[in-house]
């Protein structure tokens, strides 16, 4: 059994988080094209070229995002919270530095194999950590939101 316990952490702010998630549209649409670019089988010059920008656009985006859940999302409150869920926000708060890396080292990648021009040849490597990296970031979306509803229904309790 959990006891809530007065503690000052990071806490949700389940209304702009969850504002925030549903107004950036331009962040999942892109996301859809990168996952459409990696799925065309067409020349791997256009490929790669066309990753390049949209990765880069979709690294932007990523971090606006973070942000801003960073900033509105998650506030430093006193509060009376049980542990469980005050390490659940935790986690998923310290995922998005990970994320943001994982996504600027995807994009830089991909600038690297089109300069050097050689990287065409390995440009399934790069298709194959793209679309993991999309896993773990619907993961990562997943897990705020099960946040913003465990969040709402202990407040509720409280």
């Amino acid at each position: 059994m959990s006891v809530s316990q007065l503690t000052k952490t990071v806490a949700l702010n389940p209304a702009f988080l969850e504002e925030i998630k549903d107004s950036n549209l331009e962040l999942w649409a892109v996301l859809g094209c990168v996952r459409e670019t990696c799925d065309r089988g067409e020349n791997r010059v256009l490929l790669l070229r066309d990753l390049v920008q949209t990765l880069n656009q979709l690294r932007d985006l990523v971090a606006l995002q973070f942000a801003l859940e960073e900033s509105y999302g998650f506030v430093e409150i006193s509060t009376w919270t049980s542990p469980d869920l005050m390490m659940s926000i935790d986690h998923v708060r310290s995922q998005h530095i990970g994320l943001y890396l994982r996504i600027s080292e995807l994009a830089e990648c991909a600038e690297e194999m089109q300069y050097r021009g050689a990287g065409v040849n390995h440009i399934s490597g790069l298709v194959a950590r793209i679309l993991v990296f999309e896993l773990q970031l619907m993961d990562h979306e997943r897990a705020e939101r099960a946040l913003i509803k465990s969040w709402r229904s202990e407040s509720q309790l409280r």
